[in-house]
């Protein structure tokens, strides 16, 4: 599923979509797990990939057991070893490629 960024769902349409209840929706929001662009109550507008997060976060409940704090912490992580290898990879030299001028 590609999703941009730019898109916005309603509340609605994201339980919707990723078959969840409100309330988990909204303890996910509690917990920083997803962030509403708007914070109208029911009228909350998401970025379309609140959808991916949300995912991610069943996953973690269904298949761990996890329970929304420990989502909260997990995604946390997560996000931060994607931000680290990205900066690695952006800073980091393939030294195959200097061994072989060599040749």
């Amino acid at each position: 599923m590609i999703v941009l960024d730019e898109e916005e769902i309603t509340l609605a349409d994201l339980t919707r979509t990723c078959r969840v209840r409100t309330e988990w929706v909204m303890e996910l929001v509690d917990e920083g797990v997803i962030e509403p662009r708007s914070h109208a109550g029911p009228q909350w507008r998401f970025s379309a990939t609140s959808i991916v997060r949300i995912q991610k976060a069943q996953r973690l409940q269904s298949d761990l057991g996890v329970n929304v704090p420990g989502i909260a912490l997990a995604l946390q992580l997560l996000d931060r070893i994607d931000n680290l290898e990205s900066r690695l990879r952006a800073a980091s030299v393939r030294p195959e490629l200097h061994d072989h001028d060599d040749d």
